[in-house]
């Protein structure tokens, strides 16, 4: 993905990598040490019965999962310098599932001079296989 120009026009919109969400996967991110008796620990993330018991209907992978996924993303868009300066707001709206395919997607909603740079203030949402958002939010980074 080629990182963003300052000509970049409202409404432009990019996606990252597709990622299958597997057990694997939210064990290693949940599940604490692996190198631990009893690993993966038990919890919402990583056991179904445990899940259930907190009143959701499946174990949902962690939010910081896809957190991560649009850092990512931005980092792609505006460089390593967006950990220093970039800026994210999300809501986590759906539960994602083992056996899901998240995308990570954002869309230019505003481009501002600022300073010698341009802003560009972003819509930004995970997505399922299904197209439903799991997480909705906005973004910000900078381009000199």
């Amino acid at each position: 993905m080629e990182r963003f120009t300052q000509d970049a026009a409202v409404g432009y919109e990019v996606a990252g990598p597709s990622k299958k969400m597997t057990s694997y996967r939210t064990w290693l991110f949940s599940g604490g040490w692996p190198r631990f008796d009893g690993w993966p620990a038990k919890n919402v993330h990583t056991d179904l019965a445990s899940a259930q018991q907190s009143g959701l209907p499946t174990r949902a992978a962690s939010g910081a999962m896809m957190q991560g996924y649009l850092c990512e993303l931005m980092i792609d868009l505006f460089g390593e310098g967006w950990l220093g300066r970039g800026r994210l707001s999300l809501k986590f709206i759906r539960i994602v599932d083992v056996g899901d395919t998240i995308t990570a997607r954002a869309r230019v909603s505003a481009r501002l001079p600022e300073a010698g740079a341009t802003r560009f203030d972003m819509e930004v949402w995970c997505e399922n296989q299904r197209g439903e958002h799991v997480v909705v939010g906005s973004g910000t980074g900078w381009v000199s």
